[in-house]
C-alpha cells in the first residue's frame, strides 16, 4: 500500500499544505492553502499559535486528508547551516561530537538549538534550527491531530525536492532561489550534493503585502549580487562546480526578472510548472497556486520517503 505524507509549509503570510503519495517519487494528490491572520508569524515566529490553529484546522478538514503524518518547515532565518568537507570519521559521528563540530562554526550558544547533520560524499552538513519556534510549530499540528514526524529547514526541504526530481545519478548543477517573505535563501545543488548560499531580505510590498519603497530593479541587483556570492564561495568549495541552471521558486517573480538573472549568468531558467508537473503531478490549476510556490511543501514531503518504510 502506497505512503503518504502531509507537508505544510507555514510561513509570514499563509499556510500551504500539500498531501502527496510517496513511493520511489512523489504524487501530489491533494493541495491547498489559505491566508495567515495579520501579524500572526512575525520573522518566522508564530507570535498567535491559537489563529495559526484555527487556519490550519479549516485547511485539512476541506482537503479531507487520509493521512496525519506530517512534516513541517522552519524558516531559512530560523536554521544556521554549514557545509563543511567530509572526513572519513563523519560516517559515524555521535551526537557529543555533532555538538562539539557544531559549536566550532556557529556563534551562538547550542543549548538554543535542535541539532542534526547529514553526510554526502564530499559535504558534511551540519544544522542547528532554533528548538522554541521548532517546538511551537510542532504543538499547532498535533492540537490539530496530526503527527509530526520532522520540523525542516526549508533550504533542506528546497534539497530534498530537486533530490527526488534529478534522481539517484543527478547530472546538473543547479543554482535554485527559494523566495519567501520576509527571507528568501539560496541552496546549491551540485550533481547531489549540498551548499547553502545564504539568506537575503524580500521586501513585502514587491509582493503587495505592505508598503515600501523599494523597487523591483533594486531586489534585482540585491538578488544578482547575492547570487554572485554564493557561487563564488561555492566554486573555491568544489572547484567542479560548472552553474549552469537557475530554479526560481517559492513565488514568481516579476516578468523580466528571471531573463535579467538568465542573462547576467548565461545560465538556462527552470520551467518550475513543467518540471514539477511530468516528476511529481502537480497540476497547478486544480491547486490554485503556482508549482512555484509548492516547492517547499513538495520538499517537506519529499523527506518523508526517508522516514517511512
Amino acid at each position: 500500500m502506497a505512503k503518504r505524507i502531509l507537508g505544510i509549509q507555514i510561513g509570514e503570510y499563509r499556510v500551504i499544505c500539500v498531501e502527496a503519495k510517496i513511493s520511489g517519487g512523489i504524487v501530489a494528490e491533494k493541495i491547498a492553502t489559505a491566508p495567515l491572520p495579520e501579524l500572526s508569524v512575525v520573522n518566522g515566529v508564530i507570535t498567535k499559535p491559537m489563529e495559526v490553529v484555527e487556519v490550519l484546522e479549516a485547511i485539512i478538514t476541506k482537503m479531507e486528508i487520509v493521512t496525519d503524518n506530517t512534516i513541517l518547515n522552519i524558516p531559512a532565518n530560523l536554521a544556521q547551516i554549514k557545509c563543511i568537507p567530509t572526513e572519513e570519521n563523519y560516517l559515524n559521528i555521535t551526537h557529543d561530537e555533532l555538538e562539539w563540530e557544531l559549536a566550532q562554526h556557529f556563534n551562538e550558544p547550542m543549548e538554543e538549538f535542535t541539532t542534526s547533520a547529514f553526510v554526502l560524499p564530499i559535504t558534511t552538513v551540519l544544522i542547528a534550527a532554533k528548538t522554541v519556534p521548532m517546538e511551537v510549530r510542532a504543538s499547532i499540528a498535533e492540537k490539530v491531530g496530526l503527527t509530526v514526524l520532522s520540523v525542516d529547514p526549508e533550504p533542506i526541504a528546497i534539497f530534498n525536492l530537486f533530490s527526488t526530481i534529478e534522481g539517484s545519478k543527478p547530472k546538473r548543477d543547479i543554482v535554485i532561489i527559494n523566495i519567501q517573505v520576509p527571507y528568501s535563501h539560496i541552496v546549491i545543488f551540485a550533481r547531489g550534493e549540498f551548499w547553502n548560499g545564504g539568506i537575503f531580505f524580500t521586501p513585502p510590498e514587491l509582493f503587495n503585502l505592505s508598503e515600501g519603497k523599494k523597487t523591483w530593479r533594486e531586489f534585482t541587483d540585491d538578488l544578482v549580487s547575492t547570487i554572485k556570492i554564493a557561487m563564488r564561495t561555492y566554486t573555491k568549495f568544489n572547484p567542479a562546480f560548472e552553474p549552469g541552471t537557475i530554479a526560481i521558486v517559492g513565488r514568481i517573480l516579476k516578468e523580466g526578472v528571471s531573463s535579467t538573472i538568465s542573462s547576467q549568468f548565461n545560465a538556462d531558467i527552470v520551467d518550475i510548472p513543467s518540471l514539477l508537473k511530468k516528476k511529481t503531478k502537480f497540476k497547478h490549476k486544480k491547486a490554485k497556486i503556482s508549482a512555484e510556490e509548492s516547492a517547499v511543501a513538495l520538499g517537506l514531503v519529499a523527506h518523508g520517503q526517508t522516514l517511512i518504510r
